[in-house]
């Protein structure tokens, strides 16, 4: 990388205004990190909603990556010329170097994975962020089984493995959750869903659908559970990440039921996965007085970590995107679509950009 190339990015600048820039610095990685060319980023609506959500800015865009290591430390596991995908830190204040939305950025080694051959690369780049905050909430949050393990064995500590809701499976986060569940011999997977993606939920792993827009969703996973003779719904999952959505997957559950949504609610009985557990993070909520740290759960990562290496590995067998788009062209462009995505204008699907940027 000479010190003529450009590295042209997406950035959000102190007035929390998305800009293209095409003066960003050149990125240094430091020792246990690795220097990679970006091939492809990965969208994710966190890109843009965790601005004023949890008041990360100023910063280049950007999480999920795909690209070619061209640097990595003396004793690292991974060489110049390997293809690579992952993820990289969030948290205010973090170093502009983290940031896939250029065309040059640095990553953690805990932080990426070979890309195998049965993994195509643009589909590795929206692999990692959705992934790890679908197994943070299944093996840390509910502690299910990874796929493989003993059912009553381990970190599971022999709690029922079901029945498990997940509102909005169509998500994306939703989607990766309902195949780790169902490799994870979880029983019965109930999901909400518009009907159109019915069979395909199905097909993936769910054991019954419910249309989430029915006036009487509530009561039909009810009778569901009864004529199954499930005693209690004790897991509930909100991977839409809305207050209404939240609030009806709670109608449904048990009273003692353990709940997880994509995002802070209100109702203090939810807890939120993270993807990225294996630092301290720094966020400012948005209301929030002042801002707070979320202290790094550096066990729980690994365990999620275990379930992403399952899922490259099982890729097109056991577990997979059903729809990923490719966008080229100019980086205003891809700016304009990452705001859309952040705003769920965007539909079924993952978003990947590719680089560089015009």
């Amino acid at each position: 990388m000479s010190a003529t190339n450009t590295n042209t990015g997406l950035y959000v600048d102190e007035h929390t205004t998305f800009i293209v820039r095409r003066d960003l610095e050149q990125p240094v990685a430091s020792e246990c990190e690795l220097l990679v060319e970006t091939h492809f980023s990965g969208a994710n609506p966190a890109d843009t909603k965790h601005v004023n959500l949890l008041g990360i800015y100023p910063a280049v865009l950007g999480y999920d990556f795909c690209g070619k290591v061209l640097k990595a430390s003396t004793n690292s596991r991974f060489h110049p010329g390997d293809l690579v995908a992952g993820f990289t830190p969030t948290g205010i204040g973090r170093p502009a170097r983290y940031r896939t939305y250029q065309q040059y950025l640095a990553c953690p080694e805990d932080m990426v994975f070979l890309v195998p051959a049965n993994l195509p690369p643009h589909e590795a780049a929206c692999f990692s962020v959705v992934t790890m905050t679908a197994a943070d909430a299944l093996y840390n949050l509910f502690r299910f089984p990874h796929p493989g393990d003993d059912i009553q064995a381990g970190h599971h500590q022999g709690k029922s493995a079901g029945p498990l809701l997940i509102w909005g499976v169509s998500s994306s986060v939703g989607l990766c959750a309902v195949q780790l569940a169902k490799a994870s011999g979880i029983y019965p997977i109930f999901v909400t869903a518009s009907p159109s993606r019915h069979a395909l939920l199905r097909g993936l792993g769910a054991t019954q659908c419910f249309d989430y827009k029915s006036p009487n969703v509530v009561s039909q996973v009810n009778s569901a559970l009864r004529d199954g003779q499930w005693d209690s719904l004790d897991y509930g999952f909100d991977t839409v990440g809305s207050h209404g959505s939240a609030k009806l997957m709670a109608e449904c559950v048990s009273n003692g039921a353990t709940l997880v949504s994509v995002v802070l609610q209100d109702d203090h009985r939810f807890k939120m996965p993270f993807a990225t557990p294996n630092q301290n993070t720094t966020i400012h909520p948005k209301g929030a007085p002042h801002p707070i740290t979320i202290p790094a759960r550096t066990a729980d990562y690994q365990h999620a970590w275990k379930a992403l290496n399952w899922a490259v590995v099982s890729y097109g067998r056991g577990f997979r995107f059903p729809a990923v788009e490719v966008l080229e062209g100019t980086a205003e462009k891809a700016l304009d679509e990452l705001k859309v995505l952040g705003d769920n204008g965007r539909g079924f699907g993952k978003l990947v950009l590719a680089h560089p940027l015009q």
